[in-house]
């Protein structure tokens, strides 16, 4: 079997073999799956990580044709879901088997046992996925706040994989499944479009302090500048804004102009911006504090107005 590159190639078809598949240019995936190396140039190192381990998933299916189906970490990270990184495994490859199907003992391959056949959800880069509702459910060792992080990747801005309707009829037809009672409280702490783990994390510390939800991908249009900006998270009423700074761009001067000049027009709104990084994170007590006293202040400040 090859995939539709021909970039996988089993050793028992003959043309590449452990003699020959180094001098033909092909990596040793898995004992007798041989592949082409991903495509990483130009690209760091945590943004290679994906294409790579896609590669040597690609070489688990190639073994196994049709009778393994990826799950759990595996699947969420093929569909490109940000888990909490305690919960990756770029190591192995998680797939789950019907009753009385073959089981793969094989080095970083991780088979679990299904009571009914799987089935895939949908086909990533020629590879079967699980239902991501489903591999929800199997992150073994996730806290609530891990579990609700994740389910906002379902949910994410950019091509979403699911909607909270969607989300809840899986639930349904998984009544009775293990775990399914224990993520449906999370259901409700659930917020679309967001575009990071922690932006979530963010909101949940809030929440979980006694703070009002601030709105996810909040619009605003600034009259002054005849432009429409997008808030990580935001309170309408009081005009404060509370955004993650990922820094990816420390050195991108003119990203950080951009930025400057979307911040000077969002205060000549009236806006204020509240922005915090995943170090400040660390420190609780000090974000709730901040956006808490931009709240009273924001709503002393109305009141008086009148």
């Amino acid at each position: 079997m090859t995939d539709s590159s021909g970039d996988i190639k089993l050793a028992g078809q003959g043309d590449v073999t452990y003699r020959n598949y180094s001098r033909l240019g092909y990596d040793r995936l898995l004992r007798g799956v041989y592949g082409r190396p991903a495509h990483v140039d130009g690209l760091g190192e945590w943004e290679a990580r994906r294409p790579k381990f896609i590669r040597r998933v690609q070489a688990v299916i190639a073994a196994y044709p049709g009778s393994v189906v990826l799950c759990g970490p595996t699947a969420l990270q093929v569909l490109g879901v940000a888990l909490p990184s305690h919960l990756e495994d770029w190591q192995n490859c998680h797939v789950i088997v019907g009753p009385g199907e073959y089981r793969p003992r094989r080095r970083g391959v991780i088979a679990h046992r299904s009571l009914t056949p799987p089935h895939a959800w949908r086909m990533v880069d020629g590879l079967p996925v699980l239902h991501p509702v489903d591999c929800w459910l199997q992150l073994r060792g996730a806290s609530d706040d891990d579990l609700i992080e994740v389910g906002d990747g379902f949910l994410r801005k950019r091509k979403p994989l699911l909607t909270l309707d969607a989300m809840n009829r899986r639930l349904n037809e998984l009544s009775g499944v293990h775990g399914v009672k224990r993520v449906r409280p999370m259901m409700r702490w659930l917020r679309p479009r967001t575009e990071s783990i922690y932006e979530t994390r963010i909101r949940l510390v809030l929440v979980k302090a006694g703070l009002p939800c601030p709105l996810v991908d909040h619009e605003v249009f600034c009259s002054s500048a005849g432009r429409t900006f997008h808030l990580d998270t935001g309170y309408k009423e009081e005009k404060i804004g509370v955004e993650f700074d990922g820094r990816d761009h420390v050195k991108d001067t003119e990203q950080m102009e951009i930025d400057a000049i979307r911040r000077r027009i969002l205060q000549d709104e009236g806006w204020m911006l509240i922005t915090i990084t995943s170090g400040q994170l660390r420190d609780k007590p000090a974000i709730v504090r901040s956006v808490e006293s931009a709240l009273v202040l924001r709503r002393a400040a109305k009141a008086n107005a009148w």
